[in-house]
């Protein structure tokens, strides 16, 4: 018995430009999920997060071509998706959220911290509020510095990857992981969600 073929996002592409539109669709459900999980990182907003990722996909399929396979397609995706999610905060500066507290109702449990039926209500709260409390700390440090920190905590993109994807040097990505891990420390440190000892 042949077992299912692994997905080669190589081979989807290919079939994609020769005329095989719908596989397309495979691209999507490979990578929406962790581009979404990035992107409301990013903006706060899970709705905005959800709509910049949609936008970006179609900006994808529409580029399809421009593609040289030189970075994973995740990569070249996710360049795209972060200039729309500058584009959509410059439009919406006097609506941007710069915290999460409108998002409490949203459920991410089953992007960021996986629960299974087997996990008491007491340790999904926990989850929940440790996820929402560095949502909240990741929303108070410097975008650029945020961005950063995102693709490679929780995209887990390397140096190379996120270089690529920022457009700055792998120097430059280095340091400004560093500072953001700083920063990202002193805010749950004045918020009382980390001590020295961590």
């Amino acid at each position: 018995m042949e077992s299912n073929p692994v997905f080669d996002e190589k081979v989807v592409i290919q079939a994609v430009l020769d005329g095989q539109s719908w596989r397309f669709g495979e691209l999507v459900v490979a990578y929406q999920e962790r581009l979404t999980i990035g992107l409301y990182a990013m903006l706060g907003n899970r709705h905005d997060a959800e709509d910049v990722a949609q936008d970006a996909f179609t900006t994808a399929y529409q580029k399809l071509r421009s593609y040289e396979c030189r970075s994973s397609f995740f990569t070249w995706l996710h360049r795209i998706a972060f200039n729309q999610a500058i584009d959509h905060k410059r439009r919406e500066k006097r609506h941007r959220r710069t915290t999460f507290e409108s998002d409490r109702g949203v459920d991410l449990s089953e992007d960021l911290m996986k629960t299974s039926s087997s996990d008491s209500p007491v340790t999904i709260l926990e989850r929940e509020e440790i996820r929402l409390s560095i949502h909240q700390a990741l929303a108070q440090i410097d975008a650029e510095r945020r961005a950063v920190i995102t693709l490679r905590d929780l995209q887990g993109l390397n140096y190379e990857e996120i270089s690529e994807c920022l457009s700055i040097p792998v120097g430059t990505v280095r340091s400004r992981l560093h500072r953001a891990r700083l920063e990202l420390k002193e805010v749950l440190l004045s918020r009382g969600e980390w001590s020295e000892s961590q």
